[in-house]
């Protein structure tokens, strides 16, 4: 059994002999810290998102991870498209397309910053992953108002009526 002059100074279990000052305070910030702890772990078990259309959805990390990944590259493949258009097949139209491509590289700059960083062979750190939970449905919508838009104006027959 440990008496008070062997205690560590430093210990914070509530059962410490050591009852200085500031002793209760101190096992009670390393229960709230278990408690916090805890709850960070349920909370990045489950990711919370939404669907390109607002609506909530529940994940965990393996669909989140799948999605974050198939809307990586669908984004890709539309931002390829128009590398490889000229502006004359965009009849009359490039405002709308121009406009739509800069609101979707705003918001697909998170998912791309964290491409780059894993493919630099890093790790991206906690606050940057919770960006994506909004990020990727944004980044998503984005994306297909791109290719609805683009599809409209290099195709006439696709154009919607006005």
């Amino acid at each position: 059994m440990m008496n008070a002059s062997k205690a560590k100074p430093f210990e914070f279990s509530a059962s410490s002999p050591q009852r200085g000052r500031g002793g209760k305070g101190k096992s009670l910030l390393a229960g709230v810290a278990l408690i916090v702890v805890g709850l960070l772990a349920a909370a990045c078990s489950e990711i919370h998102t939404k669907t390109p259309n607002g609506e909530p959805v529940l994940m965990n990390q393996e669909e989140f991870s799948a999605y974050v990944e198939r809307v990586f590259r669908h984004h890709n493949n539309v931002v390829n498209e128009l590398l490889f258009v000229s502006p004359s097949e965009v009849a009359g139209s490039s405002d709308p397309v121009a406009n739509a491509e800069l609101q979707m590289n705003h918001a697909c700059q998170p998912l791309n910053d964290i491409a780059s960083v894993s493919a630099a062979g890093l790790s991206p750190d906690f606050w940057t992953k919770m960006k994506l939970a909004k990020a990727v449905p944004e980044c998503e919508a984005a994306t297909l108002s791109v290719e609805k838009l683009f599809s409209q104006a290099t195709n006439p027959i696709a154009k919607s009526p006005e």
